[in-house]
């Protein structure tokens, strides 16, 4: 498909082109409706193939199948879809303004509130596209545009995934933006709503802090950071903000928000708390609790360690709760300050061994020798009674339980013994199988029966023959190669050869994913000292590595191991000297889905 610039697209007189990606964008106008618009061509590479076309032009479709559903204001409206003379295009919505990169590259940093403000616009979008069977899966801050008028805009539904339909993406496939990526899919797993959202996770913690909370300096160590690292906290963020930005880029998906309107409600109720600053605390006494303030919800607020939405609240305050809790007492007993005490003190006589004391008859107060001591004073305060234990259990169900516990630990631990005993004998003997060549002698894949044919060389490069059969000594008394003082290998080539074939081939039959990369890895090395004892012979070992690893894939791919026979072909390209070898490789690889 030709791509330059045309006059006109249908309709659509084309004025100039303003985007170049994946596909190219042109400004242009409609006539019919005496309006600017947006024209979207598709962009097909000259070298693809007639697969790799089709595959374009159904994403193409789907995309304006999406958009095209989609009647929402926060999302960007397409008006047609069409082909003319072999060229795709849509025609939507023009928006001025720019995308929300821009604005971060300009400003740095947005403010708490605005962020907030902008991320719910986008989840709003994203609410009403999965409310109709649509996952973006590609949310990043270039498919945000901010209008001139400061409107939001969601745009670019290219990778989206519409789940009413069947999914045209091969398994194990990644589509998106590797910075903006949920675990899930990097990982090529199913994804739905909850994707989206740790998407806009990033962008809002990014429009706060001003950078990105997963980096590095390869998609590989991306990645890696999205899969295994948290993210640093914000200094300046409030701790509500915080707490909504962490849990939608949580690391599973079922602990992140189920839905945009949950993120949307969270995000709001964190936008109020964000200028909210609490007094110190009062210098109060249990003797003069703190007035009670007419703020019956700010109160609430304080004194609930829990948020309407079930999470911690950041605003809770124990001594503030405790003191509120010191209030309710005192109204409900209606403690009083104690009185000073006005009447005469009490007098009493020293003990002394000696003298006998009777009872008083006199009232208390009047007096009597001796010296004065002040009345006690008691205040009128009676605590709560204790409450009653909520479970009762006896002392026979308490024993019951506790010999029920030793006998699960005890069948726990005799279960565990004999599993670890067993896997033991598994790897030991899975690892002694793997370990001698002649153990799968009898399972090699077909593509190596014609070497039953060839006529092997003896340690000395002569053909094996009847008549030296007899004077060849056995090789399992010697090693197969001799290393000298500089380490390096030395011998016929040919037996590093045979051998490293040997381990292809053991490799192929290896069920265990681990175990088959040891052995082709030990080829590899085969190959490799091949090359070092014959130089002039090095672009055909390749050659011979390569056919061989081509022949594996093949096998392994005609018993439907995909895994496998893509491995293969890794190997393979990793033999490949020239570009027409390297595509070809390439180009297997890419029908396997790698």
């Amino acid at each position: 498909m030709s791509q330059s610039p045309p006059d006109t697209l249908g309709k659509y007189q084309i004025i100039r082109e303003i985007a170049r990606s994946n596909d190219i964008v042109y400004e242009g106008y409609d006539p019919v409706m005496n309006r600017r618009v947006a024209v979207k061509e598709l962009a097909v590479p000259s070298g693809a193939t007639t697969q790799q076309k089709e595959d374009r032009i159904k994403r193409f479709m789907r995309e304006a199948k999406a958009a095209g559903s989609l009647v929402h204001p926060n999302i960007v409206t397409v008006y047609d879809v069409a082909e003319q003379g072999g060229r795709y295009y849509l025609a939507m919505e023009f928006l001025d303004g720019q995308n929300l990169r821009k604005t971060i590259e300009e400003q740095g940093t947005l403010g708490t509130d605005y962020a907030i403000e902008v991320s719910v616009e986008v989840a709003k979008a994203l609410s009403f596209a999965h409310a109709h069977g649509v996952v973006h899966r590609d949310v990043k801050p270039e498919n945000i545009q901010i209008l001139e008028n400061g409107a939001i805009k969601l745009t670019d539904f290219g990778i989206a995934r519409l789940t009413f339909e069947p999914n045209i993406t091969m398994d194990g496939q990644v589509f998106g933006t590797p910075s903006y990526m949920s675990p899930e899919q990097i990982n090529g797993k199913d994804i739905d709503a909850r994707s989206d959202i740790f998407s806009l996770g990033i962008i809002l913690y990014e429009m706060i802090a001003g950078k990105k909370p997963f980096t590095g300096d390869s998609v590989v160590s991306i990645t890696y950071a999205i899969m295994n690292t948290e993210p640093q906290p914000i200094a300046s963020v409030n701790q509500m903000v915080w707490q909504a930005i962490t849990k939608a880029l949580d690391k599973t998906p079922h602990l992140r928000q189920s839905s945009c309107e949950e993120f949307i409600n969270e995000l709001k109720h964190a936008q109020k708390s964000v200028n909210v600053v609490l007094d110190p605390a009062p210098q109060t006494s249990y003797n003069n609790p703190p007035p009670i303030q007419n703020q019956q919800a700010y109160n609430n607020l304080l004194n609930n360690p829990v948020t309407p939405y079930g999470t911690p609240n950041p605003l809770y305050n124990p001594q503030q709760a405790q003191l509120a809790q010191a209030q309710q007492v005192y109204n409900q007993y209606q403690y009083q300050q104690p009185q000073p005490q006005t009447q005469q003190a009490a007098i009493y006589t020293p003990y002394n061994p000696g003298q006998a004391h009777a009872p008083s008859q006199q009232p208390y107060g009047q007096p009597y020798s001796g010296a004065q001591y002040p009345a006690p004073q008691v205040p009128a305060y009676y605590p709560p009674p204790p409450r009653k234990p909520l479970v009762v259990v006896s002392p026979e169900a308490a024993a019951n339980m506790t010999r029920f516990f030793v006998a699960v630990l005890i069948i726990g631990g005799i279960c565990g013994i004999l599993i670890f005993g067993l896997n033991a004998i598994t790897s030991a003997t899975s690892d002694y199988a793997s370990k001698t060549p002649s153990s799968k002698s009898n399972t090699l894949p077909p593509t190596t029966s014609n070497k039953e044919n060839t006529p092997k060389n003896n340690a000395s490069g002569q053909p094996v023959t009847e008549s030296n059969k007899r004077t060849e000594q056995p090789t399992q008394q010697q090693p197969e190669q001799i290393v000298n003082k500089s380490n390096q290998p030395t011998g016929d080539p040919e037996t590093f050869l045979l051998d490293a074939e040997t381990f292809i081939d053991q490799g192929t039959n290896e069920t265990n994913a681990r175990m088959r990369e040891e052995l082709w890895k030990d080829a590899n090395e085969k190959f490799r000292d091949a090359k070092i004892v014959a130089p002039n012979r090095a672009n055909d070992i390749d050659n011979r590595a390569r056919n061989k690893y081509i022949q594996t894939s093949n096998y392994l791919l005609g018993l439907d191991d995909k895994i496998g026979a893509r491995a293969a072909l890794y190997k393979a390209q990793a033999f490949s000297n020239t570009d027409a070898q390297r595509a070809e490789v390439q180009a297997q690889i890419e029908l396997l889905g790698g």
